[in-house]
């Protein structure tokens, strides 16, 4: 047998094993129970897609079709962030369901599947601490806040998918080029991942640490600056609302990804709700991020669909002004302060 055929061989065996400990968790269970755990993680990325393709829907139409949300980074942002949720949890769906089905498909395809699903896993988490830093910047630096987004906003964007993109490309193309062509394109009915090495997922721990860091900086200094300021007034409490709201998020959403990426060995109900804080985390983004947004609430209700309108006044709902997000206010306000400012 050639040193190709043996190389094949061990990383064939290699797949089969991580495969046990793969997927998006890693779990002392049994193989029978990998079947029922790839059945529930369809359930449930299926389900957190349907919510947040419709939210992301409203939100990103409502985003387009209005000039002075469209000029605004923190929608941007928001927009890239909900399409990054919503893409996760479709191509999980898809994944997982090849996994369950069992269904024999090339393993490249699984690779890529793989690779894409990680590539929008680690977009949500940088347009996440754009979101973070943004709103930090415009609150400390007001009067030069505008000048530097527009200087920089599409570079940074650039940069930020290249780094999500730079990992699961990096090393499929390795896995590629070590293993021969014939191996690349068989069928895989395990559907494998090439994202197993350590090497891999240190990197992303440190990724992940790394983001954690800046957004925890971020809020750090944004709250020290509504104190100084006077915003965190004992009688306006919404600004420290949103603040423990923005971090309750981020933390149901980041910290469960240290035992994903780790693979950490638990039994299959501590990964079944590590799996569903994680998505649900997730999940609640375009809801903290989008509709607490007074600006995006004001334009919504011209792009909701005729059925939700009938909703709306069979139930007595006619506006959603109760809803404050004042911090985002008066993030808005510093922006335009520091716009006319530099006028």
């Amino acid at each position: 047998m050639s040193n190709d055929s043996n190389y094949d061989v061990a990383v064939e065996q290699n797949m089969v094993v991580s495969f046990l400990y793969s997927g998006l968790l890693n779990a002392t269970i049994s193989g029978d129970d990998i079947w029922l755990l790839d059945t529930v993680k369809v359930c449930i990325h299926g389900a957190i897609f349907v919510t947040t393709f419709f939210l992301t829907y409203l939100i990103v139409v409502t985003v387009c079709h209005t000039a002075e949300l469209r000029r605004n980074v923190r929608f941007i942002l928001l927009c890239h962030h909900c399409a990054c949720v919503t893409s996760f949890n479709a191509v999980g769906t898809v994944l997982h369901g090849l996994r369950a089905l069992r269904l024999p498909i090339s393993r490249l395809t699984c690779w890529l599947l793989f690779d894409f699903q990680v590539a929008l896993g680690r977009g949500m988490g940088i347009t996440l601490t754009l979101m973070a830093i943004n709103t930090c910047l415009s609150i400390l630096r007001p009067l030069h806040y505008p000048k530097l987004v527009r200087r920089i906003r599409a570079s940074v964007i650039a940069l930020a998918w290249f780094v999500a993109l730079l990992n699961p490309v990096l090393f499929t193309v390795l896995a590629c080029a070590q293993s021969s062509w014939a191996y690349v394109v068989a069928l895989d009915p395990v559907c494998s991942t090439t994202l197993e090495s350590p090497a891999s997922r240190f990197s992303s721990l440190a990724l992940v640490a790394f983001l954690i860091l800046l957004i925890m900086t971020s809020y750090v200094l944004i709250y020290m600056e509504g104190c100084r300021a006077g915003h965190f007034s004992r009688s306006n409490s919404y600004g420290r609302r949103t603040i423990l709201i923005h971090m309750l998020q981020m933390i149901l959403y980041l910290l469960p990804l240290v035992p994903i990426i780790a693979r950490l060995k638990h039994n299959m109900a501590a990964t079944v709700t590590n799996y569903v804080v994680f998505l649900v985390g997730q999940g609640l983004s375009p809801v903290v991020y989008g509709l607490r947004s007074r600006e995006l609430r004001k334009q919504l209700p011209r792009f909701l669909p005729r059925w939700t309108k009938v909703f709306q006044t069979s139930s007595g709902i006619t506006d959603c002004s109760t809803w404050v997000s004042d911090l985002l206010e008066y993030n808005v306000t510093l922006e335009r302060t520091g716009a006319v400012a530099l006028s």
